[in-house]
């Protein structure tokens, strides 16, 4: 099971947004960013066959940081996915299967915004430590049996993105971050 469940979120969070209030070039900031997420698939249990699969989920992210000055600033999230899903039938029998897999975590990042050549262009980098977590449910007849696992691990993170100014206290971001290592294992990267 812990294969399956790391093999699950290997692809997560697509497509970012954010909203988030600074009130100056400098000082603290809080955000948070909804998500579209998606997997390229879950892993199919050994001996089973699937009937269908969710690989498109939403997530959120919440933040709070620091701008040093126009130019450099750190931030600290948590993050949280919905579950991913998968259902499909045993081979040679009767019985059939339900897995629901889902990732949260904590990221630091140091956040670099332009202000020369692309003004109000970011980049960011930093590290990240996550959980992924699956459960699976097998029923044949009346009869059923469940399991479940999770693993955690540190990783890192790499990112781009733009910040549009609302107002003096309000900003939103459009940007893409690369997570590697959900978990802590080296086949999980995520999209968001």
């Amino acid at each position: 099971m812990k294969k399956h469940a790391v093999a699950v979120a290997a692809m997560a969070m697509m497509a970012a947004g954010s909203a988030f209030a600074q009130t100056a070039d400098s000082g603290v900031y809080v955000g948070v960013e909804g998500a579209y997420v998606s997997v390229n698939s879950i892993a199919t249990p050994n001996g089973a066959r699937k009937t269908s699969e969710t690989t498109d989920v939403a997530a959120l992210r919440a933040m709070i940081g620091y701008q040093f000055n126009k130019n450099l600033g750190l931030e600290l999230g948590y993050f949280a996915t919905d579950d991913f899903k998968q259902s499909g039938n045993v081979l040679g029998s009767t019985a059939t299967y339900q897995t629901k897999i889902d990732v949260k975590g904590v990221d630091l990042a140091v956040v670099y915004k332009s202000t020369e050549f692309v003004p109000d262009l970011f980049l960011k980098a930093g590290a990240t430590h996550s959980k992924v977590s699956g459960d699976i449910t097998a029923r044949n007849g009346a009869a059923s049996a469940s399991a479940s696992d999770s693993v955690s691990g540190t990783g890192y993170l790499v990112g781009l993105g733009y910040e549009f100014t609302v107002s003096q206290n309000l900003g939103a971001r459009l940007g893409y971050t690369r997570y590697e290592k959900l978990g802590g294992e080296s086949d999980n990267k995520a999209n968001m």
